[in-house]
């Protein structure tokens, strides 16, 4: 079944083979500045010429938005490259989509800065478990456990090429002042990491500033990561002396599960586009 095809149920579709939701502002392959940012002590000298976001409704628009393209966007326009992929150890059967965004495309929304609008590949997949602790799949905790709580960190031994997972700064005391609720979500989490990957040689390794968000709510977990620009922010590791210099990279990811069925069954998502600068060809 197409992606379109498989879209028509779903309510926010058009049903004229037109998007149903408008693409946002945040969860972009462009590096968000300081001065987009929610006000954090640790990085105030760089936001001191502007009015920083305030740090519920940032979190509550890019969880929107995120949560919007997984669920509106990506069925609506992805095409699917592959149906039937397989991922040892897990059993079942992975979808492979992928859609190119242009810069018109992104610039057509009003909330869109233009002259940051770029181009984006974005490639997807996704699969559905049974929602067991067994071998070959894995339960609605594991998945949690797995994907949401301590992302960075779980990424990092996950991934094998990924060296290091450096955390810049938190927003954990602002966090607690809500008591990590956005509206239906819960147990928010909001840091600037930053992701070493190693490339083999003669590339030089990458490292990707990354502002993660991570939050669930009763039948759904979703994970964004976003391009940062670090420079000039205190606690970072990576490219600030000649020494550990490193190539800069950039991605923008969506992860997301969902219960299915009552619970029978877990469908995880995740959609990403990257360039990983340089000379490194882009695919």
């Amino acid at each position: 079944m197409s992606a379109t095809a498989s879209s028509r149920g779903h309510p926010g579709y058009s049903g004229q083979g037109i998007p149903s939701v408008v693409l946002g502002k945040l969860v972009r392959l462009r590096h968000l500045k300081a001065s987009e940012l929610p006000a954090h002590p640790d990085i105030s000298p760089l936001q001191s010429t502007s009015t920083p976001p305030e740090l519920k409704q940032f979190v509550a628009d890019v969880l929107e938005e995120a949560d919007g393209f997984m669920t509106g966007y990506l069925p609506d326009t992805f095409k699917v490259k592959s149906s039937s992929k397989s991922s040892p150890p897990a059993t079942a059967p992975v979808e492979l989509l992928s859609h190119d965004i242009s810069a018109l495309d992104i610039t057509k929304s009003s909330t869109t800065p233009g002259e940051d609008a770029r181009a984006e590949t974005w490639f997807a997949r996704t699969s559905i478990h049974d929602n067991a602790a067994k071998e070959g799949t894995a339960s609605w905790q594991e998945f949690d456990s797995g994907l949401r709580a301590d992302h960075s960190q779980h990424e990092m031994e996950y991934t094998p090429d990924v060296r290091d997972a450096h955390t810049v700064l938190t927003w954990d005391d602002g966090l607690e002042n809500f008591g990590r609720k956005v509206g239906a979500w819960e147990d928010v989490e909001m840091s600037i990491v930053e992701m070493v990957h190693v490339i083999p040689a003669p590339l030089n390794d990458r490292v990707f500033s990354e502002l993660i968000i991570t939050a669930k709510k009763a039948e759904e977990l979703l994970v964004v990561q976003i391009p940062v620009q670090t420079k000039g922010m205190p606690g970072t590791a990576y490219n600030v002396n000649q020494f550990r210099k490193l190539q800069d990279g950039m991605y923008v990811s969506i992860e997301r599960a969902e219960l299915l069925d009552d619970g029978a069954k877990v469908k995880w998502q995740m959609a990403t586009a990257s360039d990983a600068k340089g000379i490194l060809p882009m695919w």
